[in-house]
């Protein structure tokens, strides 16, 4: 490396560089707030690959030494920021909380203060600033490359007063960022690996003790290779005070092709260094090696793309004594490459050494080689020591000399060297100068645009600041709170009160399943099969409140649009019994052996074959069950069955009471079933609510979600247990007895079900108009001999049967079950609604539950609304970018600023 130095610059004393001093002192207080990016300030980022001489040019601009061969130097990026005069008054920097004794030194000039700091740099004009380092670490990244979610200052790692110090002091720095978890276990954090020789090493730099000293620590942490982290995103930050210029640069790892790590690598440090390259306001200078084609380089090609105009890109070339002198053809063509010039002057100086620093910056017109695609900003040369020289520890004083003699002694630079444009071209002198000229021209352009973005930025974030939720204060009544929001939502729910809740869903999704339980416990009513007629206890009107009426009337609908082709064709007499098949689905029965339209229609003659039909043809039971008929039936048969099984001293003509209680034992205790799985539907709908509303309320609280979700969840079960128990209470008395004290009302359907079944086993036959005015006058004959029958159905009905007693059994289960039915079809939804929803909502049960979940609710409080680390981060974010820009803003506003 190049041994320190303490030649001092002319340009330190000039006008120009009190103004530098102030742009220079802005950006760099701009760049601590970390607000560059947003705001765009201008910075130099220096690129090449790595062994393009880029370590070689940034010592010579800054004027020490960095680290070499010890693999660190290239795996993360160093900011150099270099000042002639120290910042004065140092700007209100907040300390890095965390190692004992961390401190930061001054970023930049005072805000609000510019005389100061000029008066300052006027005195300083006729006297050496003392040379001083202070070498920062940089951390705006976790160890995944994450940016963090809130800037924290820079920690200051070190002050080197002896600049063969500093890359002792470098190295040390990279390793604690490239070890971040070593580094945050050691006792004092960061500052336990400086170097005893810099202030470090406290009790460890004694002898004759055990503990370990910086050395040692080092070799723990084990060779580079064996890092923590490969690269790291994480900088550097050199801040040199009596530096030859004011200048601030951002050195990038060098671009590698092969690492033996793996290509992944080879990746992430190209991923960071395009990352660097692509924001408009990073001007690129490129270190690009004179023995090879610049125009092939990678990072030649990089910067192409991202800024294909060449606007703000700057290529130095390296190691120009790579081409031998008497290569005449690649030294001529180097010669031109620099000295190609054209255009206006960049920005008028006020003094003579900022307009040659000025000047330098002047964009080259054309290509100065054939087709070559040159750089508006143009190239600089500069000629370092090489790897011999640097073995002999030359000083940077007898580099930079080697360097002069080389291009004064040049036959090819020599002579170049005449033209102004050139000469202001060639050394590391020329470089620096001419990048601090440049920079300060580009920011103090971009100044009016950082004030107007950096206010309509604080503008933005304190609205997203203002949208956000506000963080809790007191955990308790926020609790209470939300706890009674979702307490009155799901009440609201419960109850269909939209003004609340916003809509009706739930309330109309469990009607739904209400309807739904009416229409399956409709289907497990009783229902007889006499001859081929199957007879239910409901009719067109009770199935209608389940969703059942128009299916039966459409089908009857078919059979009159049928009938009435029929009638068209004159028969009379068909029309006639479609309107009599039309009354009968009406009624709740269907004569299966006249179902227009089945296949199985024909087929269907006996009782037999309706019995069949309904038990196996699927055509029969889809057309039954879109009319909501009972799934299951009874044949006469089966009836007949039952009441001989019970027929015992009974006398002839009477029934016995136990075969009637065993026809209706046949057909209880269905609707529990049904019941049950109602009530597992309300209760799913219930639970998936309960959730929803409580991920709607808690939403900041992921904690708070999962135990209210839990306690939530627990108090619906709850309540689904005690209203399970509620159904089984009432379906277990419905069918445990036989009662109603409506008989009148059982008695008149008893007799109308008697009529239907009777006429469905006699089967009369149909009258016609004049067969009828016949049978009248004979009813009326009849009635002077004391039989009085009002109709010719009261007559037939009177006739008896071989089966009176299984069809008064029949009819008598039929009435029973419609009027129980009556009962039960509202009981069960009401009986839900009371038991589970009614007391969904309760703001006391809610709270008995949340305290079953957590105990102390009180105690619980704080943790429970503990917010969503992604919210609190993200208002974290907020805050801290609003803070930072407040400043930057001050600073922005300052008189310094005022240029």
């Amino acid at each position: 490396m190049v041994a320190a130095g303490t030649d001092g610059g002319p340009l330190a004393a000039t006008k120009y560089h009190r103004v530098a001093s102030r742009v220079l002192g802005l950006a760099n207080q701009l760049r601590a707030l970390g607000v560059d990016s947003a705001l765009q300030v201008p910075t130099l980022v220096i690129a090449g690959d790595q062994s393009s001489g880029k370590s070689s040019v940034v010592e010579a601009i800054a004027g020490v030494p960095l680290p070499r061969s010890d693999g660190t130097c290239t795996r993360c990026p160093t900011e150099v920021r270099m000042r002639a005069q120290p910042p004065h008054p140092p700007p209100p920097i907040q300390p890095q909380a965390g190692g004992a004794g961390a401190a930061e030194s001054p970023a930049g000039p005072a805000d609000g203060d510019s005389t100061t700091g000029d008066a300052a740099n006027k005195g300083g004009a006729g006297r050496r600033t003392p040379w001083k380092c202070h070498i920062k670490l940089c951390r705006d990244y976790d160890s995944d490359g994450k940016p963090l979610p809130k800037k924290p200052p820079e920690e200051l790692f070190c002050t080197v007063a002896d600049k063969a110090h500093v890359a002792l002091g470098v190295s040390a720095a990279q390793a604690v960022l490239l070890n971040p978890r070593a580094a945050e276990a050691a006792p004092g954090g960061a500052r336990a690996f400086v170097p005893p020789e810099l202030g470090g090493g406290g009790a460890g730099c004694q002898t004759g003790g055990h503990k370990p000293t910086y050395a040692e620590k080092l070799r723990a942490l084990g060779t580079p290779a064996s890092f923590e982290l490969a690269f790291t995103p994480n900088k550097v930050v050199l801040e040199i005070d009596g530096a030859e210029a004011d200048l601030t640069i951002i050195d990038l790892p060098g671009i590698i092709h092969d690492h033996s790590q793996g290509p992944h690598l080879v990746e992430v440090v190209k991923h960071m260094v395009k990352a660097a390259l692509a924001p408009a306001h990073h001007i690129i200078a490129m270190a690009l090696p004179a023995g090879l084609d610049p125009e092939t380089q990678a990072i030649r090609l990089w910067a192409r793309e991202a800024d294909p105009d060449g606007h703000r890109s700057i290529g130095i070339i390296t190691k120009p004594d790579t081409i031998p002198e008497d290569a005449h053809i690649g030294c001529s063509k180097l010669v031109r490459l620099v000295g190609a010039r054209g255009g206006a002057a960049s920005r008028a100086a006020n003094s003579s050494a900022g307009a040659a620093a000025a000047a330098a910056v002047q964009p080259p017109a054309a290509a100065a080689d054939g087709g070559q695609h040159l750089l508006r900003l143009g190239y600089y040369v500069v000629k370092n020591p090489s790897q011999e020289q640097l073995a002999e520890n030359i000083t940077f004083e007898e580099a930079r000399a080697a360097e002069a003699r080389y291009f004064a002694g040049h036959k090819h630079w020599r002579p170049a060297m005449a033209a102004p444009a050139t000469a202001q071209r060639l050394g590391a002198k020329a470089l620096r100068d001419g990048l601090s000229a440049l920079l300060v021209e580009r920011i103090e352009e971009q100044l009016p645009a950082m004030r107007t973005a950096a206010r309509e930025q604080l503008d933005a974030v304190r609205a997203e600041v203002a949208a956000l939720p506000p963080p809790v204060e007191d955990a308790r009544r926020e609790l209470d709170a939300l706890l009674w929001r979702v307490a009155d939502t799901l009440a609201a729910h419960a109850q269909g009160d939209s003004r609340i809740c916003g809509d009706c869903d739930f309330y109309q999704r469990t009607t739904a399943h209400y309807r739904e339980y009416g229409g399956r416990a409709v289907r497990a009513m009783p229902a007889f099969l006499v001859g081929t007629t199957l007879i239910s206890a409901l009719n067109k009107a009770d199935m209608a409140m389940h969703g059942g009426a128009e299916g039966g009337g459409a089908a009857a609908g078919g059979s009159r649009d049928r009938g009435a082709g029929g009638a068209a064709g004159g028969a009379c007499q068909q029309q006639l019994q479609q309107q009599q098949q039309q009354r009968a689905w009406d009624e709740g029965e269907v004569d299966l052996a006249s179902l227009p339209g089945l296949k199985a229609g024909p087929h269907i003659k006996t009782d037999d074959d309706a019995h069949e039909a309904l038990l196996s043809d699927g055509e029969v039971q889809a057309l039954l069950a879109g009319h909501l008929f009972p799934h299951g039936h009874m044949t006469l048969g089966e009836v007949t069955a039952v009441l001989r099984k019970r027929l015992g001293r009974e006398l002839p003509g009477f029934c016995p009471y136990t075969a009637m209680e065993e026809l209706l034992r046949r057909f209880k205790g269905q609707w529990r079933d049904q019941a049950e799985a109602c009530l597992g539907e309300v209760a799913a709908a219930a639970h998936a609510l309960a959730g929803k509303v409580v991920l709607q309320e808690f939403s900041r609280y992921p904690k708070g979600v999962r135990a209210m979700g839990a306690a939530l969840s627990r108090h619906v079960e709850g309540l689904v247990e005690g209203a399970s128990r509620r159904l089984e209470q009432l379906l277990g008395m419905e069918a445990a007895d036989v009662y109603t004290l409506d008989t009148a009302h059982l008695a008149r359907l008893q007799a109308a079900f008697l009529a239907r079944l009777k006429r469905a086993y006699v089967r009369p036959r149909g009258l016609d108009g004049a067969e009828l005015e016949e049978v009248e006058s004979l009813l009326s004959q009849l009635t002077s001999y004391g039989a009085r029958f009002a109709t010719f159905d009261a007559a037939f009905l009177a006739q008896p049967t071989p089966v009176d007693g299984e069809l008064l059994m029949a009819a008598s289960c039929l009435a029973y079950f419609k009027v129980a039915f009556k009962r039960v079809q509202d009981a069960v939804p009401l009986t839900i609604r009371d038991a589970l929803l009614g007391r969904l909502g309760s703001r006391a049960e809610l709270l008995a539950a949340l305290q079953q979940e957590v105990g102390d609710v009180t105690a619980a409080a704080p943790q429970l609304l503990d917010e969503d680390v992604e919210l609190a981060v993200r208002r974290q974010q907020c805050t801290d970018r609003e803070r930072r820009l407040r400043e930057a803003l001050t600073v922005l506003n300052s008189p310094a600023a005022q240029l």
